[in-house]
């Protein structure tokens, strides 16, 4: 194991967000939220405004920069030390948000919905979180591929050329394979499979599994409180296999798992 994975507690600004949507559109009670999983060791907050589930819709900038520039000023005072991620597709909210403290720009677009948004990442040396999300996803199906190890590789191999000619730094470049966004259960179990492959080849790797259902494929009838048992199931072998960056909700848990597989390797 490299270096330690790397845990980043999700806040949900959003009325319809799959997980937790709704919970924290009150400003105290996203703070005291913040304030918790700063407690439980949570050293990077990503801040979304605008869902990504199925049929989801456009949120304006101005109305995304309404709720995340408040909270992202008081993740500050809260602690200066937090590294904060801001979740959108908008140049805009990237740009204003990177003025006030964010560092790293988590693009479920990869830079294609606007195509301002490499500038901006590279004009404030950001880093920025690319994610494979097929135009499939956008019309509520699923990717029809042969090979979606294969296609998701090609697809990163072209969008980070892209990225690099508009002035960003390798180094600065996550990917995030992007389990369920329009991929079949069989899809998202060979991800999970080739995750290794993905770190060997790409180097810097996010994962996205938090209370999802994709493993639905694998479990049936799964019940909400079977997801959390799945998604640390995920986190501890993503740990085993060098993945840098977690998205979770249930910060303390993740992070015991993720310091379960630090401790077991290390003790080898």
């Amino acid at each position: 194991m490299k270096d330690k994975t790397k845990i980043i507690g999700i806040i949900n600004l959003t009325e319809d967000s799959f997980s937790d949507g709704g919970k924290y559109l009150d400003k105290n009670n996203a703070i005291n939220h913040i304030k918790k999983i700063i407690k439980e060791g949570c050293k990077i907050i990503d801040i979304g405004a605008e869902s990504t589930r199925l049929g989801f819709h456009d949120i304006s900038t101005d109305m995304q920069l309404k709720k995340m520039l408040p909270i992202l000023s008081e993740i500050k005072k809260i602690n200066q030390d937090i590294k904060i991620s801001i979740d959108t597709r908008s140049s805009k909210v990237a740009e204003e948000t990177l003025k006030e403290g964010a560092s790293i720009v988590n693009d479920v677009s990869s830079g294609t919905y606007d195509q301002d948004m490499f500038n901006i990442v590279s004009k404030y040396n950001a880093e920025i979180i690319l994610t494979h999300m097929p135009k499939e996803y956008l019309e509520q199906k699923n990717i029809k591929s042969n090979n979606i190890i294969k296609d998701i590789s090609n697809y990163f191999d072209e969008i980070i050329k892209i990225a690099i000619a508009k002035g960003i730094k390798k180094e600065n470049i996550i990917i995030d394979p992007g389990i369920s966004f329009g991929k079949s259960g069989t899809d998202n179990i060979e991800i999970l499979k080739n995750v290794e492959y993905f770190v060997e080849k790409f180097e810097r790797v996010c994962l996205g599994v938090s209370n999802k259902r994709f493993s639905s494929k694998i479990f049936k009838d799964i019940k909400d409180d079977d997801l959390k048992i799945i998604s640390l199931t995920i986190s501890t072998y993503a740990a085993f296999k060098n993945v840098e960056f977690l998205r979770v909700h249930d910060i303390d848990a993740n992070q015991d798992a993720v310091d379960v597989a630090w401790k077991t390797i290390n003790s080898l």
